[in-house]
């Protein structure tokens, strides 16, 4: 079974309409269980690198619509020597299968390791 896709295909950089302006959906407009399937499919598809993808919707400092990505990697993942590489195709993995700017949406990503987060136990790492 091959990557879910939400709208169009990959995007490289924001589409702009015909007058150059960047088109903002809101959220309401969104397919948000496209996107939680999507976000699953990856999760699945980047094991055993990535432990765990949870997204959040929210107003960027700009006061646009974005999805911030935090992202629990594996301590092998998360060394030094993997860590570029892996931060890497985990973006680019997301950016493709989800689209979140053909939807009008900013991505933010945050990474953590396993061990980081088991000694943090930071509640907002954890799914509800």
């Amino acid at each position: 079974m091959g990557p879910t896709r939400l709208k169009r295909g990959f995007a490289t950089s924001r589409q702009t309409s015909d007058n150059g302006i960047v088109p903002i959906v809101p959220r309401g407009l969104v397919d948000q269980s496209e996107i939680r399937t999507a976000v699953q499919q990856v999760e699945g598809d980047l094991a055993p690198n990535v432990i765990r993808i949870m997204y959040s919707y929210s107003l960027d400092w700009t006061g646009a619509e974005s999805l911030f990505f935090r992202i629990i990697l594996s301590d092998e993942a998360s060394s030094p020597k993997n860590l570029r590489q892996t931060t890497q195709q985990i973006i680019a993995k997301i950016l493709q299968d989800i689209n979140a700017e053909d939807l009008g949406l900013q991505t933010y990503f945050n990474f953590r390791s396993k061990s980081e987060q088991d000694m943090l136990q930071e509640p907002f790492w954890e799914r509800p």
